[in-house]
């Protein structure tokens, strides 16, 4: 039986493809926070929508479940570009652009593309990356704070399993979701694991089935002003608090009913098996 989620070819070429973004961006913790401190980086106030019908275009923009394979690597794609971390304001005019491609392909609900549409999914932009942001800044403290522990991820794991970080202790694996800490983000939650999904080459789209056993959260306050032993704001970004993740970690790893051991890894059998069909239907 594998050890460990490297040893799964298909799985394994998502995460190196990461990893190569890390290596070349050269980021710690440290280094990131020093980044966001930046006046550039300040978070964008939301836009709110005034009347019934800009709500439901906000609907609408809402229930999209994805943008396509672009918006899926945006940050790290854009990250590349820049050969840093992008800023708000640029992450949100990349995505604007490939936002729009879509949806005057696909036209949602009959809705053309007009400013209230951009003005929603602009919203949906800024925060994805928050989120990005903070599952970026929770991977490199994760790696710092257990050198002797493989912590990673990848688009794919986060677009299939619904996974945002994978942890390998010495004894056990550790699926992690970052999410916000509200109503909302709990409600997004409980949806997300009946979602998960790929398009293959042609279009065609192949379900896949997620499995949240033995999972844990990792979740983050959304407001400067709320004080919590979790979180830290660096101009209106949350960042998790060094001490705590170590807590949460050592926590989750001590645990039986957290994780699964590393020999018995039937949710990553189930993905490796996924993605071998799916390119063997692409080749054929």
């Amino acid at each position: 039986m594998k050890q460990s989620i490297l040893e799964y070819p298909h799985i394994a070429e998502g995460i190196l493809e990461q990893e190569s973004v890390y290596r070349m961006l050269g980021l710690t913790a440290e280094k990131l926070r020093a980044t966001l401190t930046n006046p550039d980086y300040a978070v964008t106030e939301y836009h709110k929508m005034i009347g019934k019908v800009n709500k439901d275009i906000e609907a609408t923009v809402e229930r999209v479940t994805g943008f396509g394979v672009k918006m899926a690597s945006a940050f790290e794609s854009l990250s590349v570009d820049l050969a840093r971390v992008p800023t708000p304001v640029e992450f949100n005019k990349y995505c604007l652009t490939i936002a729009e491609e879509f949806w005057r392909h696909s036209k949602p609900d009959g809705i053309a593309w007009n400013e209230t549409v951009a003005m929603a999914v602009a919203n949906r932009n800024y925060r994805c990356y928050i989120s990005q942001v903070v599952e970026l800044h929770a991977m490199l403290q994760l790696r710092e704070l257990f050198p002797e522990w493989k912590v990673l991820g990848s688009d794919l794991l986060d677009n299939l399993m619904g996974v945002d970080i994978v942890v390998e202790t010495e004894s056990k694996r550790l699926y992690l979701h970052v999410m916000k800490n509200s109503k909302y983000s709990f409600m997004a939650f409980r949806k997300k694991q009946t979602r998960g999904g790929l398009r293959d080459s042609k279009g065609k789209f192949h379900r896949y089935h997620r499995d949240f056993t033995g999972d844990k959260t990792l979740m983050y306050e959304g407001r400067p002003e709320s004080s919590s032993d979790t979180t830290e704001f660096i101009n209106g970004l949350p960042l998790f608090k060094a001490e705590w993740l170590e807590t949460q970690l050592l926590l989750f790893n001590t645990f039986s009913q957290f994780g699964e051991p590393l020999a018995d890894s039937q949710k990553l059998i189930y993905m490796e098996n996924f993605l071998s069909t799916i390119r063997k239907g692409e080749a054929a």
